[in-house]
């Protein structure tokens, strides 16, 4: 009766982990959910204050973890963007207030006739925003320290070049990737995870 106990403990215990973070993100950074997967997509602005990229509070862990997360390029496409353009966009997650755990690149070349791979369900009705759809996706992995600890996910640029023609965008507030697919596996007796050593 015991080992039967025992049994169902373990069976109902999370696998993935993934509900012991916390997304502390504005509701306002909420881009909208995909269609086929339901899952939430973030903007992400250009700022350095923790407090208002995407916040996500991580569990206390004894071992540490990994937490991973997918980033896409945030782009309005419409009729005048102009195609082909070749888009680099940077990004960067803080931690204990702006301490820097690293900073990541995703770039590509947008095509005409490019689409996401799912459709966004978004949260705003502007007019604008009817545009904006994410781009392209790299996963991102990051090794988490033991202990309690927050994540910010920060802007910092974003480069369009179209033929001989460069656009830097890095004004404060402006919104210029998004990010979804978050998770988080805490190291155990069980689960030792190797180490990441991240993903720039």
């Amino acid at each position: 009766m015991v080992s039967l106990w025992v049994s169902l403990l373990l069976a109902l215990a999370p696998l993935g982990q993934e509900s012991q973070f916390d997304i502390r993100a504005r509701q306002n950074l909420l881009l909208g959910k995909g269609e086929k997967t339901g899952d939430g997509y973030y903007d992400v602005v250009i700022t350095r204050q923790p407090s208002s990229g995407v916040l996500i509070k991580l569990p206390y862990t004894k071992k540490g973890g990994r937490f991973s997360f997918d980033l896409h390029h945030r782009l309005a496409i419409t009729e005048d963007f102009g195609l082909p353009a070749d888009v680099t966009t940077v990004v960067e997650v803080l931690s204990g207030g702006t301490n820097s755990v690293g900073v990541f690149t995703i770039g590509d070349t947008i095509s005409p006739g490019d689409k996401f791979e799912e459709g966004i369900i978004k949260t705003s009705t502007a007019e604008i925003d009817k545009f904006v759809t994410p781009m392209a996706r790299k996963t991102i992995t990051l090794d988490i320290r033991p202990g309690p600890q927050s994540i910010s996910i920060v802007g910092q640029t974003l480069i369009i070049t179209r033929g001989p023609t460069t656009t830097r965008i890095d004004t404060p507030g402006a919104r210029i990737a998004a990010v979804s697919n978050f998770k988080f596996e805490e190291v155990t007796e069980t689960n030792p995870l190797k180490q990441s050593g991240g993903n720039p």
